[in-house]
């Protein structure tokens, strides 16, 4: 990830750079031993938080998987190799490829149930759609085949688009998962078996990987809590570890 920062603060000590650089340009990428420098997992992440600490130009490789068109007011500059990187710096004319940003397309999620179509549950119902105005959390209890499922399924139907930032959020979350974000621009819905371990839903494993409550951030975690089925390390693990900016729906048959 940084090793191009590296080559460019060990260039800078030894005088091979001879212009200043300044304290507002961050770098990012993997260096190779032909000097040609390659794209790496968590790019994402990384630009966004150099965009929080007030930096205001990357240097990066190029990679047709980021969404430039949502990095607004930040300047990227896409370099091949590290000489490449180093007479840009300097203020030389470099020629290099253009590279075509595909445009991004905010597909809508195929949803085979709609929440307007629910006849009845006018209760059930109603606090949904508070908990949506408000983003609470749900809890619904009731017997097997009384509808909760359907109206878990349905709910995201009737939430809000995702705004800009919110998308950047959960785009590097499912790129740090790697996972393909089909639904770009929606929330996400997120329904792990009831047997799921600890381990996937709060994430963490020998290669740590987002579990499935970070990968439902600014969406829906719908969590079927059916006894015996679930257990007790996993119902107590989302408690300790959920944050804001996520809708829980848990589901208990009685």
């Amino acid at each position: 990830m940084f090793d191009l920062a590296m080559a460019i603060g060990i260039l800078q000590a030894k005088e091979k750079l001879k212009v200043p650089i300044s304290s507002d340009i961050a770098f990012f990428g993997s260096l190779s031993l032909d000097g040609m420098i390659q794209p790496v997992d968590g790019m994402l992440p990384a630009i966004l938080a150099a965009k929080k600490l007030g930096f205001k130009q990357v240097y990066l490789p190029y990679d047709p998987t980021l969404p430039l068109h949502h990095l607004q007011n930040f300047n990227c500059v896409f370099v091949q190799t590290l000489d490449e990187a180093v007479q840009r710096l300097q203020g030389q004319q470099v020629f290099s490829p253009f590279f075509h940003l595909p445009p991004t397309v905010d597909t809508p999620p195929k949803h085979h149930r709609d929440f307007q179509h629910i006849i009845g549950h006018q209760q059930a119902k109603r606090a949904l759609e508070i908990a949506a105005a408000g983003a609470h959390n749900v809890l619904m209890i009731g017997p097997p085949g009384c509808g909760k499922s359907l109206l878990a399924e349905t709910f995201p139907t009737i939430l809000p688009r995702l705004s800009n930032d919110t998308q950047l959020e959960v785009l590097s979350l499912y790129k740090l998962a790697g996972e393909p974000c089909a639904n770009r621009g929606y929330p996400p819905f997120r329904h792990p078996h009831h047997s799921a371990s600890s381990v996937s839903l709060i994430g963490g494993g020998t290669h740590p990987k987002p579990g499935e409550v970070s990968l439902a951030h600014h969406g829906v975690l719908f969590l079927s809590l059916r006894v015996p089925g679930t257990t007790k390390k996993c119902r107590k693990a989302p408690r300790r570890e959920i944050a804001a900016g996520l809708f829980l729906l848990m589901v208990l048959q009685n």
